[in-house]
């Protein structure tokens, strides 16, 4: 089927035309070449998808290779956008350093007190502190790269969304570390 003639279709299935056809590919290109994490590029190929979907109906396509590129071409303009975003940010923690603080430290599975040196640190277990148990579990299981399935099982969620659930809580700990760092 030709997913260029199709996107014009309802809005819905043409999104998930585009994402059937599409994201894997995507994915797999994102993490290999670019070597990007995997949530990250899942959060790209959806902006991507959903770019695609907005403004394909302004172009005319002579087939589907045409189109694919296409589709590369807006994936490839927001791996850079994503990029250029990251590299202006000011005093950032990394995620790394964040998954390495949540699994060394625990700090509300464990109560350790606070003995992190790092203004980062501090405030990120603070904020940890400020989590419902099941986002701390979340957080913990997914730093050490266990399966969302197997995550579903301790956090009583469905497996679906926890993909989501986990990278609005990495957004929402990294903007209030970075912001209450830049307040400093």
């Amino acid at each position: 089927m030709e997913s260029y003639a199709e996107i014009k279709n309802e809005k819905e299935e043409s999104i998930k035309l585009l994402y059937e056809q599409y994201a894997q590919k995507l994915l797999t290109y994102a993490i290999r070449t670019w070597k990007l994490e995997q949530d990250i590029a899942w959060d790209i190929i959806y902006k991507t998808i959903y770019k695609a979907d907005e403004v394909a109906d302004k172009y005319k396509f002579e087939g589907e290779q045409k189109f694919a590129s296409f589709i590369f071409k807006i994936f490839i303009n927001q791996i850079r956008d994503h990029l250029r975003q990251v590299k202006s940010q000011p005093k950032s923690i990394d995620s790394a350093e964040l998954n390495d603080h949540i699994i060394n430290n625990q700090p509300a599975a464990s109560g350790a007190k606070n003995t992190s040196t790092s203004p980062a640190l501090k405030i990120l277990e603070a904020e940890l502190n400020k989590l419902e148990d099941w986002q701390r579990i979340l957080m913990l299981l997914r730093s050490q790269d266990m399966s969302y399935n197997e995550i579903s099982k301790y956090v009583n969620k469905p497996e679906k969304h926890l993909k989501v659930y986990y990278a609005r809580l990495k957004q929402q700990l990294t903007d209030t570390i970075n912001q209450q760092l830049n307040k400093k």
